[in-house]
């Protein structure tokens, strides 16, 4: 089933706005699932908005909050979240990020008391399509094992990377897991079955039942496991948000509030060099990659995010899709704050 991207947009709005959010933050979080949505990374689309709207419900979520600086150091700024949403956090530390960075040449901000804000690569690319290299990192509930362990120690910690290039922004999102968990969220609601290498059960043994995956495995074992540990420095310990299991589990804990941690960096590369030589060589190396003679089996070399990036134009122009599951969850959302989603078209 196909839905506008304006109609989305608006719907999920009107559901946040009757949930308490404010504007701001109803408007960035509409924003950042649906970009989530348009480039088919569905596990961090709107399949996430009814568990944004029950912990706002639970009174986990600060539905109005005042993100405020705690400190204020030149390129660098440490961002207190109170509490909102991800998403309005999550856009609220990129502009700060960038002022510092025109100011300065880098800004650097760390953040605590934040909540899940989806997609990394959104505020990467937001700072690249600004002209600034970005970089994005962040903390999240641990779901991963470490390597050579049987106990979920780390969160998937994901990390984005994002520069202006003369094609379009250059993205790299990725989560330092062999998957996110909302992959195997999604693989539930399919009745599909996950590949051998995403998960393990209780005892730590791989499984392909997405029922009985209990932790994650790290990207690439030891070397995921220690992007995921360079993360949770970054993104937790230094900024003064929750660390390992000290982060609140967005799905099953109730208790307390998740203190998720963010650190954005935006850096000019107009200080380095000139802006028309850096987007120059980018090109360059841009072009250079997209030479490359295919392997048997693929038609082409991809540079991260530019597949993404198409079909984000395809479903702003046909539609969004959402699976029948998803679809239900967030009818049964809209009858609950009377803002029903219909069944329409694009």
């Amino acid at each position: 089933m196909r839905f506008s991207y304006v109609e989305l947009k608006h719907w999920a709005e009107s559901v946040l706005l009757a949930a308490g959010a404010d504007q701001p933050s109803a408007q960035a979080t509409a924003e950042v699932l649906l970009e989530a949505d348009l480039k088919g990374i569905a596990s961090h689309g709107l399949v996430r908005l009814p568990i944004y709207v029950r912990r706002l419900e639970a009174g986990l979520v600060n539905p109005k909050p005042n993100p405020r600086l705690l400190r204020d150091e030149g390129p660098l700024g440490l961002l207190d979240g109170d509490l909102g949403l991800g998403p309005r956090v999550g856009l609220w530390a990129v502009e700060e990020a960038l002022a510092k960075a025109r100011s300065c040449g880098v800004g650097v901000v760390g953040v605590q008391r934040s909540t899940h804000f989806g997609m990394a690569g959104f505020y990467a690319e937001r700072i690249a399509e600004a002209g600034y290299l970005g970089l994005v990192l962040s903390n999240v509930e641990p779901d991963v094992v470490p390597y050579g362990g049987r106990r979920a120690a780390l969160g998937t910690n994901p990390l984005a990377f994002a520069a202006p290039a003369p094609q379009g922004p250059l993205v790299a999102d990725l989560a330092t897991s062999q998957a996110a968990m909302g992959k195997v969220f999604l693989a539930r609601a399919r009745g599909e079955r996950v590949p051998p290498d995403w998960g393990v059960d209780e005892l730590g043994q791989p499984t392909q039942d997405p029922h009985r995956v209990r932790a994650l495995l790290p990207l690439g074992g030891a070397k995921g496991y220690a992007l995921a540990l360079m993360v949770e420095v970054l993104a937790g310990v230094l900024t003064g948000a929750g660390v390992a299991h000290g982060v609140g589990r967005m799905y099953d804990d109730w208790s307390r509030p998740q203190n998720v941690g963010h650190l954005f960096l935006a850096l000019d590369p107009a200080r380095f060099l000139s802006k028309e030589t850096f987007l120059e060589r980018v090109g360059q190396l841009w072009e250079g990659i997209k030479a490359t003679p295919p392997a048997p089996g693929f038609e082409e070399v991809f540079l991260p995010g530019e597949r993404e990036r198409a079909l984000k134009v395809a479903r702003l122009r046909d539609g969004v899709p959402l699976e029948a599951a998803t679809l239900e969850a967030l009818q049964e959302l809209g009858r609950r704050y009377d803002q029903p989603l219909e069944v329409g078209h694009a």
